[in-house]
């Protein structure tokens, strides 16, 4: 079984279109960062004990799962640039926050994180157990391969 997650089935997860980001007048997320953010995610499940089932990018079995930790990864990501660029300013009476999402990006990336880390420990605990005490593996052992 192959990975059949998408750079588009990203990007319309968090809705990242140039349509839907009229400030930014572009997308979000570059698809050198969606890239990284894939192989970070996958390099994440690999450093998890314990160390059963090594996968790639293009190995990797369960879809939703990518999906999960990679948007979880891009919006943790985009908090930082956040905080780090944000910059309030007032000029006539008119008071300007012009990146001020940093909070929110943190919190919604961290939910995703969490979610992404928790199913991780699920599926290699239960591929270890599977393959140690019993004759015939968990179901999860079956799509890892």
């Amino acid at each position: 079984m192959t990975n059949k997650l998408t750079e588009s089935a990203i990007r319309v997860y968090l809705m990242d279109r140039k349509e839907l980001n009229p400030l930014l007048r572009s997308v979000r997320f570059s698809t050198e960062d969606i890239n990284s953010a894939v192989e970070m995610t996958v390099s994440y499940y690999n450093s998890v004990p314990p160390f059963v089932d090594y996968q790639t990018s293009n190995s990797f079995p369960w879809t939703w799962l990518l999906l999960t930790g990679v948007s979880g990864h891009l919006l943790k990501s985009a908090s930082i640039n956040e905080a780090s660029n944000e910059l309030n300013y007032e000029a006539s009476g008119v008071s300007i926050q012009d990146k001020n999402k940093a909070s929110i990006f943190s919190q919604i990336g961290g939910q995703l994180w969490e979610e992404f880390k928790a199913k991780v420990l699920d599926i290699k605990m239960s591929i270890n157990i599977g393959s140690c005490f019993s004759s015939s593996p968990s179901e999860l052992a079956y799509l890892a391969r």
